[in-house]
């Protein structure tokens, strides 16, 4: 009777060991994809010479997706024209299994 006991017991822990695993993996792609959108959008941003309509376009598409992007203007020439920007993505980290929820933030510039 304590065998089975026991081995209900390791198939137990065995399995939530294997749902955290799982969950804290899953975070971490979550975490590789914002970091992955950060960098495409600074390259989108540079490619485009800092044009307003694809900074409000950035802005929206991302907030589709789920993250919530900021975008500050810097530098600017002396014909004032925008040479810099910091680039703010803000997404959460989590991992349901243990009910964790944090707020990241991937920081960048667009030169």
């Amino acid at each position: 009777m304590g065998q089975v006991i026991k081995s209900y017991l390791g198939i137990f822990f065995l399995m939530v060991t294997g749902m955290v695993g799982i969950g804290v993996v899953t975070a971490g792609i979550q975490s590789a994809n914002a970091r992955n959108y950060h960098a495409d959008v600074i390259s989108e941003i540079e490619c485009s010479n800092f044009n307003e309509s694809v900074l409000a376009a950035c802005q929206q598409q991302a907030q589709a997706q789920g993250y919530s992007l900021q975008i500050k203007t810097m530098d600017y020439d002396a014909m004032g024209h925008v040479k810099r920007a910091e680039v703010i993505l803000d997404y959460e980290y989590a991992i349901p299994v243990l009910n964790l929820v944090t707020a990241h933030q991937v920081r960048g510039f667009a030169k």
